[in-house]
């Protein structure tokens, strides 16, 4: 998988997003980062964006699970029902601190997962992911 030209990473804490944009910047610096704090934003965002596109964009999607109002769970939900052309374009991974395995499992088989990540993200983390 090639370093995409977007990244997003939508989480509740806004010193993980930074830490994450940190980590992605170092490793893709002329990548174009969002940072979103509420999941229903990042939504709109995304919908917004595509229906705007003149062309594809790979993007990688970083989402936590525990947030409050939407839960990454509930937003991989309402990202499910978009526009198939738009999901091809996301690769979405769980960034999480949750320790429960019923988590890692769910994240695992669900179809719009590529994988599962500890929090904090980290440059090494980008590279295994994106090592082609």
């Amino acid at each position: 998988m090639k370093l995409p030209s977007q990244f997003i990473v939508v989480d509740d804490d806004r010193g993980n997003n930074l830490i994450c944009k940190y980590a992605i910047a170092s490793i893709a610096p002329h990548a174009r980062i969002q940072l979103f704090t509420e999941p229903e934003k990042a939504l709109e965002w995304i919908k917004k964006d595509f229906s705007n596109r003149t062309e594809d964009l790979s993007t990688a999607l970083f989402l936590d699970i525990n947030m409050p109002v939407m839960n990454g769970w509930e937003f991989l939900d309402k990202f499910s029902s978009f526009p198939s052309g738009l999901q091809a374009q996301y690769d979405i991974f769980i960034l999480s601190s949750s320790i429960d395995p019923e988590d890692k499992e769910k994240a695992e088989k669900h179809p719009l997962v590529q994988g599962y990540y500890s929090k904090p993200l980290r440059k090494e983390t980008i590279n295994q992911i994106f090592s082609t």
